[in-house]
């Protein structure tokens, strides 16, 4: 089954930019780098990209699903849906804003969703199974979905989507291996199947631009959950997961000590690099950290806990997008970014390290490729 997404973007054959780069993508010292797309690979109508200040011969692409080959996007789920303070206060703009739905709002995207793709950032929409029109977003069974009971707004939503003319990211259900979901909304089976509907459905009503995400915990002892809930490779763009630390928080008593990015984000990438295709998951899908942050943990650890994320990446070529959760669950466990200094100073310092500032430069690659098509 083709794949779907982006095919709006498309001039000739499949949407491949270039960008020629200094320093992005580059392998931290004593590793090799990921071997750069040959010329000859370059499909018909690829598009060249040269910006002053980057001289050396290194070549970016983005792919139809948007994945850049070199580089990360850089994004956001915004405390109180506003993404306006905090790019303001790391002084850059994020690439990605995570946005939370509800799948009977007929209204999808919305007028928030709209504002900030007229200002240029992408959109990351997760379609929550409860009903966001009624008090308390009381949850709705997959098996009510799968029978078409929200057919009518799923249909508004792909229809609206595609009309937009832009790549749109899509999950649905975001983390259903949770304990609070996994088993509850209907099996794992039930799952799939309204994942598969629902994407059938985006796809009946022409939203080839949906971009479709699909997005767990990453806790290891949620992995044996994992398979079950798979939907199909034909059915998926992107795998994605969190990557938090918790110490201290109210939420999670038990939770002592410190772990950085990498060792909250590698455990998911090694199981979906090793162990996924036993299950039928294709290892090269990109991946998006969904969700991710540390509770203050001091001022020089919380600030380089944020600041060491771009070398990180560097050294997991499948890592292609990382959006931070600007939110707090109580007093006591709060991410949010400009609630604390060191928090703030070194998530602005990461945010403009070249490998996590690039898509900067290739969003004009991106849109010039739409407005030829």
């Amino acid at each position: 089954m083709d794949r779907g997404p982006v095919r709006a973007l498309a001039t000739t054959g499949a949407l491949t930019l270039v960008l020629t780069l200094a320093g992005a993508g580059d392998a931290p010292a004593g590793e090799a780098p990921s071997s750069p797309r040959q010329p000859s690979d370059r499909p018909v109508g690829a598009t060249e990209f040269s910006r002053d200040g980057y001289g050396a011969d290194e070549e970016c692409t983005v792919s139809e699903i948007l994945e850049p080959s070199c580089g990360v996007w850089w994004g956001a789920s915004p405390y109180q849906d506003r993404i306006e303070p905090l790019e303001e206060a790391v002084d850059r703009r994020m690439d990605i804003v995570y946005t939370w739905r509800g799948i009977d709002q007929a209204g999808i995207p919305g007028r928030r969703e709209r504002e900030l793709i007229a200002e240029g950032r992408f959109v990351h929409t997760n379609i929550e199974a409860r009903r966001f029109r009624r008090s308390g977003h009381p949850e709705v069974s997959y098996e009510s979905i799968v029978d078409g009971g929200f057919d009518d707004s799923l249909r508004s939503q792909a229809r609206a989507v595609a009309e937009l003319d832009v790549p749109y990211f899509v999950t649905f259900d975001h983390e259903a291996d949770a304990n609070k979901r996994y088993d509850k909304r209907g099996t794992p089976e039930e799952f799939v199947r309204a994942w598969r509907h629902i994407v059938d459905l985006y796809r009946e009503e022409g939203a080839d631009n949906a971009i479709w995400v699909w997005n767990v915990t990453g806790w290891e002892g949620n992995f044996d959950r994992l398979p079950g809930l798979w939907p199909g490779n034909d059915y998926v763009d992107w795998v994605s997961w969190e990557a938090y630390n918790m110490t201290g928080c109210d939420h999670q008593p038990h939770w002592d000590e410190v772990y950085s990015f990498e060792d909250m984000m590698r455990p998911a990438y090694e199981w979906f690099q090793n162990e996924g295709p036993e299950h039928g998951i294709d290892p090269d899908k990109p991946v998006m950290i969904g969700e991710m942050g540390t509770t203050p943990i001091g001022s020089k650890e919380t600030l380089e806990w944020y600041s060491e994320i771009p070398d990180v990446l560097r050294r997991y070529e499948r890592v292609r997008a990382v959006k931070v959760w600007d939110n707090r669950l109580s007093p006591d466990c709060d991410f949010r970014i400009r609630a604390n200094e060191h928090a703030q100073r070194g998530f602005e310092a990461a945010g403009k390290d070249p490998y996590v500032y690039l898509p900067e430069q290739v969003r004009g690659l991106v849109e010039y490729a739409r407005e030829r098509d």
